[in-house]
């Protein structure tokens, strides 16, 4: 692959964009850096958000002022999202992380189909997928059927372009789900995670993948995406392996304060997830989670895959010891109060 980021040749794009599920964290982090960064926000004349209801159409009013488009989801309206495809030629799909995340997907490559003006998509899988298996890890495997799913429009002639220029992102597991336990590294300083101390994976920082999906999205080519965007499979996980033990170490360094890795069961990270910790994780979420680990525990994550950082942006991406010195506020732990009796020893 070449460094077509870099190629200042390269023609702008007059592109027409939508991301999907911009209200969820991935989708308003790729908005934001479409919008603020020169890099891509001279590369497309307009950017729309597709969110899934009206309350989270008020979350992205901040960038309303710089031009952004928000359309609102709603299945029983398929003249609506028809109209909103038709008004793009480049999509981001990015699947919401609910239980009915296929049936949504199928709905939007249907609208898509329709519009028939859609030559570009971008989807966002998981890394991991292609290893999950059918019974015991559904939510993972699921990612492999919408693959297909945002590939099969290449194959309909009777919908023109629509889909022809794809490339799929999957991303590895995001390092931003260890904020999950940040009760347990403020108070305990631990980290609670139901692997065991051996078992290695690559935590990946959510701007990382935001940043790939970014230059995919307004990368230009022939032929819609660029040559070695267009149909490529990116597997973009973090740049270093860890075992917990050593994610742990990583924390204690850039923390300048102990931080031990805590091995804990399934049925205790259930009840993490399940306390109030959890409470703005999504369901399907949640089972996602645990059936991404239970594929660490059967070591089928022992791998790095971040070429296209290397490639695309000249480095390895975001380091375990960065990512806990960007949050470092979150994790530290908080030095208890010492009353005078204590301090006096009395």
């Amino acid at each position: 692959m070449a460094p077509q980021a870099k190629d200042s040749k390269s023609p702008p794009s007059k592109r027409n964009i939508l991301v999907t599920a911009a209200e969820g964290q991935t989708g308003r982090l790729l908005v934001e850096l479409l919008l603020t960064d020169d890099t891509y926000s001279k590369k497309f004349a307009s950017l729309t958000a597709l969110v899934f209801s009206e309350d989270a159409k008020s979350s992205l009013d901040e960038f309303t002022d710089q031009g952004l488009k928000v359309l609102v989801y709603d299945p029983d309206d398929e003249d609506a999202l028809v109209q909103g495809m038709e008004a793009v030629d480049t999509c981001m799909l990015i699947p919401p992380a609910r239980k009915d995340k296929a049936k949504i997907t199928k709905t939007l490559l249907t609208a898509a189909k329709t519009a028939t003006t859609v030559t570009n998509t971008v989807f966002l899988s998981s890394a991991g997928a292609d290893y999950a298996e059918r019974d015991t890890q559904p939510r993972l495997r699921e990612f492999i059927d919408l693959e297909a799913l945002a590939m099969q429009p290449k194959q309909d002639s009777s919908t023109g372009d629509t889909g022809h220029s794809t490339c799929v992102v999957r991303a590895g597991f995001y390092a931003e789900n260890l904020l999950l336990y940040t009760k347990q590294a403020q108070g305990e300083g631990r980290l609670p995670i139901p692997i065991d101390p051996h078992h290695k994976f690559a935590p990946v920082a959510l701007g990382d993948v935001v940043q790939v999906c970014a230059h995919a999205l307004t990368s230009v080519g022939p032929h819609g995406l660029a040559d070695d965007v267009r149909g490529e499979v990116f597997i973009v996980t973090g740049p270093q392996l860890v075992a917990g033990p050593e994610l742990a170490e990583a924390a204690s360094q850039a923390l300048g304060t102990k931080m031990e890795f805590d091995s804990i069961s399934e049925e205790e990270a259930k009840k993490i997830l399940s306390s109030e910790q959890g409470e703005d994780v999504d369901d399907a979420e949640k089972e996602y989670l645990l059936e991404y680990y239970s594929l660490v525990r059967e070591g089928k994550t022992a791998y790095v895959s971040n070429a296209p950082m290397l490639v695309f942006f000249g480095h390895r991406g975001q380091e375990p010891v960065d990512f806990f010195k960007t949050y470092s506020s979150e994790f530290k732990p908080k030095k208890r109060r010492m009353s005078n009796r204590s301090k006096n020893g009395n």
